[in-house]
């Protein structure tokens, strides 16, 4: 995958990162909706997928994907402030 892809992909991710963020505060206010948690449920999961794929090809994310001795390397990508929103 090339940079490209790992725009779009994180782009993708952090629209899935609202979607949740969105219907966790729905939930907060209606937590026996039905359809409510069962598009919780499914953004979730797409939300994680899309960060297992982004972490196959570009590493880690979030500290929550790393696994052994390499756990703070995904602090050594650019940081938004540095030209990479």
């Amino acid at each position: 995958m090339n940079e490209g892809c790992r725009k779009q992909l994180l782009e993708f991710i952090y629209q899935l990162d609202f979607a949740v963020d969105d219907i966790v505060l729905y939930l907060d206010t209606h937590p026996c909706d039905e359809k409510g948690l069962e598009y919780y449920k499914e953004y979730k999961e797409l939300r994680q997928e899309a960060i297992d794929e982004y972490t196959k090809y570009f590493g880690p994310i979030t500290n929550e994907n790393v696994v052994g001795c390499d756990y703070w390397n995904w602090v050594k990508d650019p940081w938004p402030w540095e030209g990479e929103c």
